[in-house]
């Protein structure tokens, strides 16, 4: 049984599901009967939905179109409410009752309790939900429905690489392994050879999720409707010469002239704040750190949580810090900041009821490397992510065990040692650890010392 829609019950739902890790539909009452509906969906990682899901004249069942995402205010590739409503309405009045039936009749047998999930046709390609196109846009809605990371990145990818190209719009189940090596070469003729590898894998990924769905019950239900029998993938080279660890580390300087840069608390915008503490929490990734609420947030047991999605994980893992000294001031004043532009996140976006975009935490990083290089103080390029590899590699040369700093950075925690049997939550020697990296800090600062 659906709830009725309304804006504030939107905002109740999503803290909801975000508490209680369950999916949550919401019906909306301003239809008309015969008409269709509008309906939201709220995943359990705070997801926010709209479809439209007709009405059928011969069924009381009927499927879901996905039509955007949500956002309580106006912003580029979301829609509210009202502009939701306004959707709904457009396609109740141009879905002819063929085209509601064709889609309803690519899931058997239908689900009434919850609606499923099928691509609207697009008016670029064939009247079918089995092209290319449409099997990596599934991918990657699967992704950002289960809260994974990498899902932006997978959308934009596709988007720039897929979408443009001759094989957007070809039946997925068609397609050869011939076909994509063809289609690999031009790229890496183009000096694309690391894009080429990274989209060979989203593929890769995708045909096997389609695969998967004929035997997996957590798979969504529209997938199998791609005709998949094999992965095309497969067969194609993993182009693995492009795929370049990175190994840059910080020098003690060039730390100490980031850490210079993150002082000034009255100049920190919330970006530089975002990295800030992402270094004290001892090399902590910014995705994770900005999915972080304020109900994560225990200033009295000096803690803060956070989720890690990374690799096949169906629910991301519980991964708790102490909160040290400093990191409790930072996050003291982001916590009341946050109250004060009414924020559920400890890192609010700069439009109201948006949270930060881990990317600005990324773009601010740059910033302080482009004012080291025009000054001199850098010794060659280095971004965001080498960070958590500098502060591992410091926490081993100031004497931390492997073991603990597993537990500081959530690696390598997924075995069946610390699944089933390790139940120690470490938080004694994770705050000796923050500890020791937090005076590290605080003494590559001469005037600190």
């Amino acid at each position: 049984m659906h709830q009725l829609l309304n804006a504030n019950r939107i905002k109740t739902a999503i803290r909801n599901a975000k508490s209680e890790r369950r999916e949550l539909w919401l019906s909306d009452n301003q239809g008309t009967r015969g008409t269709g509906r509008l309906v939201v969906r709220v995943s359990p990682f705070g997801v926010v939905r709209f479809y439209y899901r007709p009405s059928r004249s011969n069924d009381s069942s009927s499927q879901a179109i996905p039509i955007g995402a949500y956002s309580r205010v106006r912003r580029e590739g979301h829609m509210t409410l009202t502009e939701a409503r306004r959707r709904a309405t457009e396609l109740s009045r141009s879905i002819p009752m063929r085209a509601v039936d064709y889609l309803a009749d690519l899931i058997s047998p239908p689900i009434a309790s919850s609606p499923k999930l099928v691509p609207l046709p697009t008016t670029k390609g064939p009247a079918t939900p089995a092209t290319l196109l449409q099997l990596c846009r599934a991918y990657a809605q699967k992704l950002e429905d289960d809260g994974k990371s990498s899902a932006r990145e997978v959308k934009g990818a596709i988007e720039r690489h897929i979408n443009p190209s001759i094989l957007a719009h070809v039946l997925a189940r068609d397609i050869s392994s011939r076909d994509f090596t063809d289609f690999f070469r031009k790229m890496c003729d183009a000096d694309q050879g690391g894009m080429a590898q990274r989209i060979r894998s989203h593929l890769h990924a995708a045909y096997a999720l389609a695969l998967r769905a004929h035997f997996d019950p957590t798979t969504p239900a529209t997938l199998k409707d791609f005709g998949v029998e094999s992965n095309p993938l497969a067969n194609v080279s993993s182009m693995s010469q492009f795929k370049k660890a990175r190994n840059r580390c910080l020098r003690d300087s060039e730390l100490r002239e980031v850490w210079k840069r993150l002082q000034n608390d009255r100049g920190l915008t919330i970006p530089k704040r975002g990295a800030r503490l992402c270094l004290l929490l001892g090399g902590q990734r910014a995705e994770q750190l900005c999915a972080v609420t304020v109900h994560n947030v225990d200033l009295e047991a000096n803690t803060i949580l956070l989720l890690d999605g990374k690799g096949n994980r169906r629910v991301p893992s519980e991964h708790l810090l102490p909160l040290c000294a400093q990191a409790r001031i930072d996050v003291q004043w982001l916590m009341d900041y946050a109250k004060s532009v009414r924020s559920d996140h400890l890192l609010p976006g700069s439009v109201r009821g948006t949270v930060l975009n881990s990317s600005s935490i990324s773009d601010a990083v740059k910033t302080i490397r482009l004012d080291m290089e025009k000054n001199g103080l850098c010794e060659s390029q280095f971004s965001f992510i080498d960070f958590r590899r500098t502060i591992e590699t410091k926490l081993a040369q100031l004497g931390v065990s492997k073991d603990y700093r597993a537990q500081i950075q959530s690696h390598g925690l997924s075995g069946v040692q610390n699944k089933h049997y390790d139940k120690h939550d470490y938080m004694p020697e994770k705050t000796n650890v923050l500890t020791l990296w937090e005076k590290f800090l605080s003494n590559l600062l001469p005037e600190s010392r």
